[in-house]
C-alpha cells in the first residue's frame, strides 16, 4: 500500500494537478501582477487544466484494461478527477482577495464593455477598495470622506483626489439604493453611473 503511494505521488500527471490546486488557491495573492503577467499566467492555468483533462479522459479509457495496476489508477483518477472538479467550480480559489476587503458600509458596481466590471466598496473604516477586472485585476486602495451625497476618494500613491457624488433611490425597500456616480481626476469628466448593491443599514 505504501508503495503506490508513492508510485501515485511520483506520478507526473498527479504532480502537475497538485500544482494547479495549489496555484488556483493562491490566486488572490498573484492575480495582480504588473505588465500583464496575472492574465498569462491565467491563460496558462487554464491550458493545464485542459491538459489535465485531456489525461484524465485518457486513464479513464485505459482503466479497464490495466488490470494489474488498478488500484493505483483508481487513485489517479480520484485525485486527477477531484482537482478538475474543484477548479471548474471555483476557478478563482476558495480564497478571495475581496475577502481582505474591510467591512463594507456600501458596495457600488458597474459592467463595461467585454463583461470588464469596476466595484468600489466603501469600508466603514473610511476605507476604501476600487477593484477592476478586464482580462486581469487592478486593484487601489485608499481613504474616504462622506459630505452630504458626495464621496472624497483620496487614492494612494496619487496625490489627485477624486469624487463620486451618491443618487439615492426615494423607495429603497427593494434594495434598490441607486447609484453612486464615480468622476475620474478632472474636473470635466464624465460620471461613470455605478449601481450601488449594498448599503449598511
Amino acid at each position: 500500500m505504501t508503495g503506490s503511494i508513492k508510485k501515485i505521488l511520483k506520478s507526473k500527471s498527479v504532480i502537475v494537478a497538485l500544482i494547479l490546486l495549489v496555484a488556483v488557491n493562491t490566486t488572490f495573492a498573484w492575480e495582480q501582477l504588473p505588465s500583464g503577467w496575472d492574465f498569462l499566467l491565467t491563460l496558462f492555468l487554464a491550458c493545464i487544466w485542459l491538459l489535465t483533462l485531456l489525461i484524465f479522459l485518457w486513464k479513464l479509457v485505459t482503466f479497464a484494461q490495466n488490470a494489474k495496476k488498478k488500484r493505483e489508477n483508481g487513485i489517479n483518477l480520484i485525485i486527477l478527477g477531484s482537482v478538475l472538479l474543484f477548479c471548474f467550480l471555483f476557478p478563482l480559489g476558495v480564497i478571495k482577495s475581496s475577502d481582505f476587503d474591510p467591512e463594507p458600509y456600501l458596495i457600488a458596481s458597474r459592467e463595461g464593455a467585454a463583461n470588464c466590471t469596476s466595484t468600489i466598496t466603501l469600508g466603514i473604516d473610511s476605507t476604501f477598495v476600487q477593484r477592476v477586472v478586464c482580462f486581469g485585476v487592478e486593484k487601489q486602495t485608499g481613504t474616504y470622506t462622506i459630505k452630504n451625497d458626495t464621496v472624497f476618494l483620496r487614492f494612494r500613491n496619487d496625490e489627485n483626489r477624486r469624487f463620486g457624488v451618491i443618487e439615492w433611490n426615494e423607495d429603497q425597500k427593494k434594495d434598490d439604493y441607486g447609484y453612486l456616480n464615480h468622476y475620474g481626476k478632472l474636473p470635466n469628466d464624465k460620471p461613470l453611473p455605478m449601481s450601488i448593491l449594498y448599503l449598511k443599514k
